[in-house]
């Protein structure tokens, strides 16, 4: 019975804790949901109106795009009439435009072919000349009426006096042309005064001087502080002359240490004048030595004839003109092509001026060479290309005729270059008379129509 009591006691305990403590949460929470089912359903009937409005507004959406759907339809048409009608009108005018720009292209066409056609006959032409003229000249006889003719024409524009008389004719003047007035003065001073100074000397004695002056230019050369102390210092010439004896008297001739110090003391328009003067100064010590033995004119022609060498095979020249490469190096290689074809004084002067080069073409210092052994004669030279060698008789008759155009003494040097066909091509100074067939050939093709 107790226990039935106290079972009874705990059940209406957990009824009252239920009652007390869940029974309000459950009602609270039943509320909470039948709120949420209430908002719902209000939504839900807010929901089904919206829709209505909607079926309302998309109905009447449809009508009104029908009728907008109409009316672009019909804009349509209409543009695309007139944008048909623009088509049409701009087909037209391309149409025109191409037909003429057809034309005018096509009569284009037919004046450059007229014109090509005329040029190609013409180059035939010009090529059946040629060939017509070579096979003519191919007879010896022939060549030399053509080396004739241009004899007898020149001697026509001698008689006519037509060819000014614009090439320097005095060795003073030959490799000064690119310095100022006061270095040009200072060249032929110390040339004066050599050739004062050494009126009776021999010519082993001038070749002597002429080794000794090299070693000093090199030595100059390279002693650039030297070289601008005895060029700068213009208030004392006197010291300047005398340095130059205290460091050159007793090792090299006193023919060689007299032009150094004649330059010294001389005024230069720039310092650096001096040493390609002195180069200078040193190859006519070389010609008056040859002049003195009799073999300057051997010396002219074997300057001449190396300098054509030298134009004729460049990389040749452009080994020789190195001057960054050891020049006893540079000397050998041109030692070994022609050391023993040329005389003792060409020899020398090719060899020096190659040891000293500094920057020059080897082509352009033997051709100066060559000019002042001309000019040292009394004599300009003429460079003379023909395509067979000329006779005695030519050579002789060209010289006077050129003698007489120039009013100087003229020294013909010869070339024989085949290409030029026929006629004489022929250089003084920096004149040149191009009376061969092979440029009168080339001038024609260069007149025809392009």
């Amino acid at each position: 019975m107790d226990i039935f009591i106290g079972q009874l006691v705990g059940f209406l305990l957990i009824i009252a804790l239920l009652w007390k403590f869940v029974v309000p949460f459950l009602r609270k929470t039943v509320k909470s949901a039948q709120e949420v089912v209430d908002q719902q359903v209000a939504e839900s009937e807010a929901a089904q109106a919206r829709l209505a409005d909607a079926k309302v507004a998309h109905e009447r959406s449809i009508e009104q795009s029908k009728v907008e759907a109409q009316q672009l339809h019909e804009g349509a048409l209409e543009d695309a009439k007139g944008i048909t009608d623009d088509l049409h009108k701009q087909a037209d005018v391309e149409v025109k435009r191409i037909s003429e720009h057809g034309k005018a292209q096509g009569e284009l066409t037919r004046t450059s072919m007229v014109r090509q056609l005329r040029s190609e006959l013409g180059l035939t032409a010009v090529d059946g000349a040629g060939k017509i003229v070579r096979d003519h000249l191919a007879d010896p006889a022939n060549q030399s009426e053509t080396i004739d003719r241009v004899i007898d024409e020149l001697h026509e524009m001698a008689q006519g006096g037509q060819a000014p008389a614009t090439v320097p004719s005095s060795s003073e003047l030959i490799g000064l042309h690119s310095m100022h007035a006061a270095s040009r003065e200072s060249a032929r001073a110390i040339s004066h005064e050599f050739d004062s100074n050494t009126a009776g000397a021999s010519s082993q004695d001038l070749v002597t001087a002429s080794e000794d002056l090299t070693e000093i230019i090199d030595f100059l050369q390279h002693h650039p502080v030297l070289r601008k102390k005895l060029t700068e210092d213009e208030d004392f010439p006197a010291l300047k002359k005398q340095l130059v004896h205290r460091l050159f008297d007793g090792k090299a001739s006193p023919i060689a240490v007299e032009i150094v110090a004649s330059g010294v003391v001389q005024n230069w328009s720039q310092p650096k004048d001096l040493v390609p003067v002195l180069r200078r100064q040193n190859a006519l010590v070389v010609l008056t030595a040859a002049e003195r033995d009799g073999s300057i004119e051997q010396v002219e022609d074997e300057l001449f004839r190396v300098s054509r060498l030298l134009d004729a095979n460049p990389q040749l020249a452009s080994l020789l003109s190195d001057f960054t490469k050891p020049a006893d190096k540079r000397i050998g290689l041109l030692g070994n092509l022609i050391g023993d074809q040329v005389s003792t004084h060409t020899w020398h002067l090719l060899s020096q001026a190659i040891r000293l080069l500094h920057g020059q073409p080897a082509e352009s210092v033997a051709d100066q060479l060559a000019q002042l052994a001309a000019a040292r004669r009394g004599e300009t030279v003429a460079h003379v290309v023909s395509a067979a060698e000329l006779s005695d008789a030519q050579k002789e008759r060209l010289g006077g005729v050129l003698a007489e155009i120039y009013h100087r003494s003229i020294s013909v040097q010869t070339e024989v270059d085949p290409s030029i066909i026929g006629g004489l091509r022929i250089g003084v100074g920096d004149e040149v008379i191009e009376a061969d067939i092979a440029t009168r050939l080339a001038k024609a093709a260069e007149t025809l129509p392009r």
